[in-house]
């Protein structure tokens, strides 16, 4: 059985992060195996003084423990939202980081032209020393300005997302992919991908507002049917899809968005 390693925050008492990622990742029938960087008592853009459990010694024995137990089976990962950079300098010097046969960063870290609270230009650089082992990177578009050093823009156009994307596959290893995810234009929300070889769009019609965990959900599908060998061209739409759905059964059961997204539509087993 495939071991699939979820690293990133554990946010308790919403349906983002790890509570999302996990189960979509499972529902690929991969072995998951969840890594919470800090546990949150709830997500960092809820009201009132943000609670967080954060071990550095716990972290370093779970890694290491993880690449003695795992370091000749066959891995892939998915390295969300960290936010701190300690976090990510121990990621980095573990040995558990190279052993993935395909390791997927969302590097999480801001949205609409600002960076997410506790986080600044300082964490931005560090996370670009962890993007060089990815084999797949999906930032947003902020994401994307911010790791290249370019300034945001709510107007980008195509032919701009291709050449910033370009810009950050020089920070990459030379066969990464990179998909963007949460491009806007005349009322269509979507993506943009570049494997290196080729490139595609892809867009759906935009439902208002803003909903939290969608990205979550996002990367774990996308580390799901890329674990199955998918095309881009082929899975980036059905997972699309798929969120959308999720958006829609949200809005339907969810007066408080920022409880998190309903990821029921976005698990395998219901295709």
């Amino acid at each position: 059985m495939k071991n699939a390693f979820i690293i990133e925050d554990l946010s308790s008492l919403n349906s983002i992060s790890m509570n999302v990622a996990g189960p979509i990742v499972a529902s690929y029938g991969l072995r998951t195996l969840q890594v919470p960087v800090q546990n949150f008592v709830t997500q960092t853009e809820m009201e009132g003084t943000i609670q967080t459990n954060y071990a550095a010694e716990w972290l370093r024995t779970m890694f290491k423990t993880a690449h003695q137990q795992f370091k000749d089976a066959e891995n892939i990962g998915l390295i969300g939202y960290l936010g701190k950079s300690e976090i990510i300098d121990l990621i980095k010097k573990s040995e558990l980081i190279n052993d993935f046969q395909l390791l997927l960063i969302d590097p999480v870290m801001a949205d609409n032209g600002h960076y997410y609270p506790l986080l600044d230009a300082t964490y931005c650089n560090r996370l670009k020393q962890l993007l060089l082992f990815a084999d797949v990177v999906t930032p947003n578009v902020t994401e994307l300005a911010f790791l290249t050093e370019n300034q945001y823009s709510t107007l980008f156009s195509e032919e701009q997302i291709a050449a910033v994307v370009s810009q950050l596959r020089g920070l990459l290893k030379k066969n990464a992919t990179v998909v963007v995810t949460g491009i806007e234009t005349q009322g269509q929300v979507g993506c943009y991908w570049d494997d290196g070889v080729s490139c595609g769009t892809n867009y759906l019609r935009k439902v208002d507002g803003h909903f939290y965990g969608t990205g979550d959900a996002f990367a774990a599908a996308l580390l799901g049917e890329l674990s199955e060998h998918a095309q881009l061209s082929e899975c980036l739409p059905q997972i699309m899809e798929r969120l959308q759905a999720s958006i829609r059964n949200t809005l339907l059961s969810e007066n408080d968005l920022k409880l998190g997204v309903d990821i029921t539509p976005m698990l395998r087993r219901n295709d």
